[in-house]
């Protein structure tokens, strides 16, 4: 099983898994400080690590740009180097559970008003990973738009997505309260894969 599994089914599709958002949300914003994603872009955008390099919540270097980082710093981080798990995994660990042992570069995206994602595509050449969305707090239009492949996209708070990433897309919130989505990267595996078909949600 691999990556052409998983869009056989679609580009964007739910699964059967929900949590508990609001109370999720809440927990983060008391117990942890957002910083800011990548910070060479002045963009109204944060994010709080679930896996890191080291188990921190600092965001360094997981939420910065990881091409430009290694430029500076002589290093040659991979996503697949951010699979430590921070306290943070305790809040979302249920819905997080069937793909655990997978998952890298996981955190939790926090956009103000203007924050956005210009046009872009992931991981186009090798799909060796693919990404699981859970839609956490103002995530639906008309306030918070997020386009894939040209498509406007309505979302269940609280339940978890596969989104093929490597169509493109953009995101942009225009509301006065911020948005929040959790963003897992999970490695493309037979074992990783089958979790996702046995989770799709057949309502």
């Amino acid at each position: 099983m691999d990556y052409q599994t998983l869009i056989t089914y679609g580009s964007f599709y739910s699964l059967d898994l929900t949590m508990d958002a609001p109370s999720f949300v809440a927990w983060t914003e008391e117990n942890f400080e957002y910083v800011q994603y990548n910070p060479r872009k002045s963009i109204n955008r944060y994010g709080l690590s679930v896996t890191s390099l080291d188990g921190g919540v600092s965001g360094i270097p997981d939420l910065d740009s990881l091409g430009e980082y290694n430029k500076e710093n002589n290093t040659q981080y991979t996503e697949r180097d951010f699979a430590t798990p921070t306290p943070v995994i305790e809040g979302c660990k249920d819905i997080l559970e069937p793909w655990i042992k997978h998952i890298h570069r996981t955190h939790i995206l926090k956009l103000g008003t203007g924050g956005f994602f210009p046009p872009h595509r992931d991981h186009c050449l090798i799909q060796n990973s693919f990404r699981l969305i859970v839609p956490l707090q103002n995530c639906n239009p008309p306030y918070f738009n997020f386009m894939l492949d040209n498509k406007l996209l309505h979302w269940e708070h609280g339940r978890m997505y596969f989104m093929d990433t490597v169509k493109m897309h953009y995101l942009f919130n225009s509301s006065f309260n911020p948005s929040y989505m959790l963003v897992a990267n999970v490695d493309t595996n037979e074992e990783s894969v089958k979790a996702v078909l046995t989770h799709l949600n057949q309502r």
